[in-house]
């Protein structure tokens, strides 16, 4: 093609036909342009199917994530629910200084030594900045839901924190010497129906309520999350 041109170029000049020659000139630059823009446009077209490819891995990513996290969360969730359930019960004995029922309270007792710990698979937003995919995603409203998801996180853990304080400065001290942790009976039953130990189940009530407030607010959130990622990779289901 590239020699045709030449050629015809050359014959126009060789037959002095300048005016003729100028025209074609100018015809073999603007196709010269035209497949210069074609092939900007196709390349810019392929740039932008890589970023939505990756666009999409990345949301893909997210999603996996939280939705072990909705898993663990789910998990947790639960088995906060039924320690607090315990407590409430603990509570209602201690009020009622039932002491037939110190064993079963002792059991309780040390029950409180359990407690939801909530673990998420990563800083997901951090990481997104950090691998600088964030540039990636094009949806505002989903970085702004994941950056509000990994503040209910950190609200979690510091209640979960809270927990572990109280487990180690308040509960362990005052089952010393009160429960036998090898037969799991009360040795010193009076010292449950005290003040101080219905304080703790108390604590821990108002503790799980707290955190299931928060495992519930992720959960919502995580849900909201998913839904948008599920628009962007246009997988919603009717």
């Amino acid at each position: 093609m590239i020699k045709l041109f030449r050629n015809t170029r050359k014959q126009l000049l060789t037959e002095n036909k300048f005016t003729k020659y100028l025209f074609y000139a100018l015809g073999e630059i603007i196709l010269v342009v035209i497949g210069i823009l074609i092939a900007l446009q196709i390349n810019n077209w392929n740039n932008r199917r890589i970023e939505k490819e990756e666009e999409k891995k990345s949301y893909r990513n997210i999603k996996r994530q939280i939705e072990d996290d909705r898993d663990e969360l789910t998990k947790e969730k639960a088995l906060n629910n039924y320690l607090s359930a315990t407590y409430k019960y603990a509570n209602k004995i201690i009020r009622a200084q039932d002491y037939t029922k110190s064993d079963s309270l002792a059991l309780m007792a040390m029950g409180l030594s359990q407690y939801s710990d909530f673990n998420s698979s990563g800083t997901i937003y951090e990481t997104l900045v950090n691998s600088g995919n964030l540039k990636l995603l094009k949806n505002d409203e989903i970085t702004s839901l994941i950056q509000k998801l990994e503040t209910t996180y950190i609200r979690t853990n510091k209640l979960e924190n809270i927990h572990w304080e109280i487990i180690i400065n308040e509960l362990s001290p005052a089952l010393r010497g009160v429960v036998n942790y090898d037969a799991f009976k009360a040795v010193k039953p009076e010292k449950l129906f005290e003040v101080e130990m219905q304080n703790i189940f108390v604590e821990s009530i108002y503790l799980t309520s707290a955190k299931d407030s928060v495992y519930s607010k992720a959960l919502r959130e995580i849900d909201t999350i998913i839904k948008r990622i599920n628009t962007e990779l246009g997988t919603v289901k009717d």
